[in-house]
C-alpha cells in the first residue's frame, strides 16, 4: 500500500470506530428526552444524519481502487 492508501484506510477506520460508538437504538429510545431533550424519532433521525455525515467526510476525495 502506499502511504497515501494508508492514510485513507485509517481514516475510514477511525470513521467506522466512531460510529459504533452511537448510542443503541434501545438506548436512544430510552435516555433521547433526558439526553438530548428531543423524542425519540427526532434523536434517531439526528443520529441517522450523524452517521450519513461521518461517512461521507471518511470518505471524500478517495478514489475506487480498481483492480487490474
Amino acid at each position: 500500500m502506499t502511504k497515501k492508501q494508508i492514510e485513507n484506510y485509517n481514516r475510514m477506520r477511525e470513521a467506522l470506530l466512531e460510529i459504533s460508538k452511537y448510542q443503541s437504538t434501545g438506548k436512544l429510545r430510552k435516555d433521547s428526552e433526558k439526553d438530548w431533550g428531543l423524542e425519540y424519532e427526532e434523536a434517531l433521525e439526528m443520529a441517522y444524519e450523524n452517521i450519513q455525515e461521518t461517512a461521507k467526510f471518511s470518505v471524500k476525495g478517495i478514489k475506487k481502487i480498481i483492480n487490474k
